[in-house]
């Protein structure tokens, strides 16, 4: 197939769209240029019944009023599925399940015969691009699209795409996700045979959308990931050594989870196949050349340990439009029993104030039961499914800004923007709540009022760094050469 060209024509409404699609005087093939919030399954089909789509140019961020994110509606919609990553999860082979994204579009999975690319003001060239292909097309509008000369646009990049992966693959024409997964302990000594419980908190590193150049995923993921940053540097602060705790704390961030849980379901793998048959050394360093792993590190933990797992998912719309902020703790209803003491301690620390424990005058952020309305709908899509995969009664909770239904962000191109400092003070008392939890955990204690003085200093120290999370937001979501980055890259 040729590259695909066509007439720029723009269509800033549904109702430009539908005129687009219904005048029979429009002649030539044609480059619709839309809002990227209009890139929905209806309208493209409304688009496609014309006979005349050569492509779609979505803009994203654009200068023009029409393009602007104020002129953004209200009512975005997920691109993903009713109910993302669902066949790959805990409950795939379960009738029903529970639809966590209702609205969602399916838009990420359709297969289109005809380009569709975004454009984006992101930097100075683009900005230019931008407004080039603007003048052109407000030329076209102002001749009624017949008055020729016309100005086209020929789009000459080759889409990669093929009917599946296995094709792909075979094809060279893509290469296999993964590969950035993280995993880290304050317990250097911690060993596969040490006997000692694990505590797991996680959550995911990325997102996906239409466009993947333009995913951020900052509620999807870019929150989460921050929360168990903030959680692992408050609870360093510990005045009790967390390495002499009676139990470990593994963090762990993975990447791919929006493809299949790809990152969760190979490191699940990679610890329970454990000791990995190298057939191929490195020629220096550690690790395994064949298959190939940077180091081999991994095979200190031993998943039969796993005693808890905490994992943060969609939280940065804990306030919502008018709402009150709250977190809603998620768990397996096909192993409730396992998860229930771990529910109520978390529940329990979100009631009595994130600050001290015990109780104190300072007030965290509530933590309520997302089975509170007395429905049980199991967990959401979230990488603990492929621990429970493996192991079905590890005591398991997931912690979101959703009780019923995830957010219409969800894997979406403008899951872009946070809101300071609200989204700051959110995540903060969010990880204070996990940190103490955790600590708590740890540390062994059921219950709060039997500790030590000790003790009780020791969780009092456990404070989360606001201006972390604030710079920590921002480097991943708004400006990737920022100090923090700089440091780790040296």
């Amino acid at each position: 197939m040729g590259a695909a060209s066509g007439v720029l024509y723009r269509a800033d409404t549904l109702e430009d769209i539908k005129q687009f699609a219904n005048d029979d005087g429009l002649g030539n093939q044609y480059t619709v240029v839309i809002p990227y919030w209009l890139l929905s399954s209806s309208n493209v089909d409304i688009l496609k019944s014309s006979k005349r789509l050569a492509a779609i140019l979505a803009v994203v961020n654009g200068t023009d009023p029409a393009h602007a994110f104020a002129a953004r509606p209200t009512n975005i919609i997920s691109p993903d599925t009713t109910c993302p990553n669902c066949e790959f999860g805990l409950y795939a082979n379960t009738p029903s399940q529970y639809q966590w994204n209702p609205t969602g579009s399916g838009l990420l999975f359709e297969q289109f015969d005809f380009p569709i690319y975004a454009l984006n003001t992101m930097d100075t060239r683009n900005t230019m691009s931008y407004a080039s292909v603007m003048q052109a097309a407000n030329r076209n509008r102002d001749k009624g699209y017949r008055d020729y000369p016309l100005k086209s646009l020929q789009f000459h990049s080759f889409m990669w795409g093929a009917q599946d992966t296995g094709a792909c693959l075979r094809k060279g024409w893509c290469t296999p996700v993964g590969g950035a997964s993280v995993w880290s302990t304050p317990s250097t000594n911690i060993s596969y045979t040490d006997e000692k419980p694990i505590v797991v908190v996680t959550a995911a590193m990325d997102s996906r959308s239409i466009f993947h150049d333009l995913t951020l995923g900052v509620e999807s993921s870019v929150a989460g990931m921050v929360t168990v940053l903030a959680v692992a540097e408050a609870l360093s602060r510990s005045t009790i050594p967390l390495d002499t705790m009676s139990k470990h704390i593994v963090y762990t961030l993975f990447t791919g989870e929006a493809w299949g849980f790809s990152g969760s379901q190979r490191f699940v793998q990679d610890i329970t196949s454990s000791p990995i048959q190298c057939e191929k050394p490195p020629t220096s360093g550690s690790g395994c050349a064949y298959p190939f792993y940077s180091d081999l590190e991994f095979q200190r933990l031993n998943p039969s340990k796993i005693e808890a797992i905490l994992e943060v998912g969609q939280i940065a719309g804990m306030g919502g439009v008018g709402g009150n902020p709250t977190l809603y703790a998620h768990i397996d209803n096909i192993q409730e029993a396992a998860s229930t003491t771990l529910l109520n301690q978390i529940v329990q620390l979100g009631a009595n104030g994130s600050t001290t424990v015990p109780p104190s005058s300072s007030t965290g952020i509530p933590v309520q039961a997302a089975s509170s309305d007395g429905v049980k709908r199991g967990l959401p899509p979230s990488s603990s499914m492929s621990f429970l995969k493996s192991r079905g009664n590890i005591p398991t909770v997931v912690l979101t800004d959703f009780q019923k239904q995830m957010s219409a962000l969800t894997n979406h191109d403008q899951d872009d923007n946070w809101n300071t400092p609200d989204t700051v003070n959110l995540i903060q008392q969010a990880a204070s709540v996990i940190s103490k939890t955790v600590w708590l955990q740890a540390q062994g204690v059921s219950d709060s009022a039997t500790m030590t003085p000790a003790q009780t200093e020791a969780i009092a120290s456990i404070q989360v760094d606001a201006t972390l999370v604030q710079d920590l937001l921002g480097c991943l979501s708004l400006n990737y050469s920022c100090p923090l980055v700089d440091r780790y890259l040296n």
